[in-house]
Parts: structure tokens; C-alpha cells; sequence
């Protein structure tokens, strides 16, 4: 969704459009998150934005469908993302008059032309609510080590000793009788 600057008044205005979740996958698959998480449906956004002075806000709510490969146990699940987000946007010549960033500027994002394109900057945002590491539920159990059976379905025999292998030399030590 492109509005244009000049319809982007100090009154808050509220938008609704759904955003093309291949977009979003094709960000995805450019980087490790490819194996783990993909949109199974459109990203539905809500914003409101309204501008002060040449800075513009933007504030809203996420809405879509993800599928994902647990890291864990490697089943495929799915769960709705509902996230909130809120992003600034100055004009690009802010950048070029100042000789040094500070931290408040990190927070910005910059804009220059007649129109802003939310669409990259919801995707961006859709990417940055997706949890750190895909689980399909906290408790998973995971895959059996030593037969590969999914312990969240199926019991199996196998006994894994976890040890760490720096200790072993103490392990075969063994104290001389006085």
C-alpha cells in the first residue's frame, strides 16, 4: 500500500490493507529463518498515521497465518501472529545534515520521494515479531538422539548419557590407596 505525503495530514488517519505474504517468504528465505518460518496466508494490517512537522508516525496491529518447522522435534505446525508495531519515518536530507548518528536516530527510518510504500515496511516489521526460535509448543521434547523417534508421540528405550567430554580423564582416574 503507497500513500502519498502529501495525504498524510496531522489528523490521524486509520487504514486497513492486506499485504502479499510471498513478499514476506522471499525476505525470509534470504536468510536462515527459510527452514523455520513462512506465512501460510496474507499479513492483514491495521495502521493509523499522522505526521508532525516532516516526521511521520505509523502505529498498528499485524495479522496473519504462520507456518513453521519446529526446531526441536522438526514437526510442521501452525499459529496465528497478532503483533502490535509502531515505526517513525524522517525526511532522508535529517540524515545528511547531521555529522553524527546518535541513538534516538537508530530508532528512525527515513523516507525521501512523493509516496511511502508500507508494504516493505510491515513485511520488515512481520519478520521482526516472529519468535527467535520456531517451537511447537514450550514443553517439546524433541527427536530421540540415538533412534530419531519423536518423543512427544512415541516412548522409545534408548538411554543417552550427557556428559561433557573435557571430564573424561578424571572419569578413568582412579585415587591411589594410602
Amino acid at each position: 500500500m503507497k500513500i502519498r505525503l502529501e495525504d498524510i495530514t496531522e489528523e490521524p488517519t486509520r487504514k486497513s490493507f492486506a499485504g502479499a505474504a510471498g513478499a514476506v517468504n522471499a525476505r525470509l528465505a534470504e536468510g536462515r529463518e527459510a527452514v523455520e518460518f513462512r506465512l501460510a496466508s496474507d499479513l492483514g494490517v491495521d495502521v493509523t498515521y499522522y505526521r508532525a512537522g516532516d516526521d511521520l508516525y505509523f502505529q498498528g496491529t499485524l495479522d496473519t497465518m504462520v507456518e513453521a518447522t519446529c526446531a526441536r522435534c522438526l514437526g510442521t505446525y501452525g499459529r496465528p501472529l497478532r503483533a502490535p508495531f509502531e515505526f517513525v519515518l524522517a525526511p532522508s536530507r535529517t540524515l545528511e545534515d547531521r555529522e553524527e548518528l546518535s541513538a534516538d536516530d537508530l530508532a528512525l527510518s527515513f523516507y525521501s520521494g512523493p509516496e511511502i510504500d508500507l508494504e516493505p515496511l510491515c513485511s520488515e516489521q512481520a519478520i521482526l515479531a516472529l519468535p527467535t526460535r520456531a517451537l511447537c509448543r514450550e514443553d517439546c521434547r524433541g527427536l530421540c538422539p540415538v533412534c530419531g523417534v519423536d518423543r512427544n508421540t512415541e516412548n522409545c528405550d534408548c538411554h543417552v548419557v550427557e556428559s561433557d567430554p573435557r571430564w573424561a580423564a578424571l572419569r578413568e582416574w582412579k585415587p591411589r590407596a594410602s
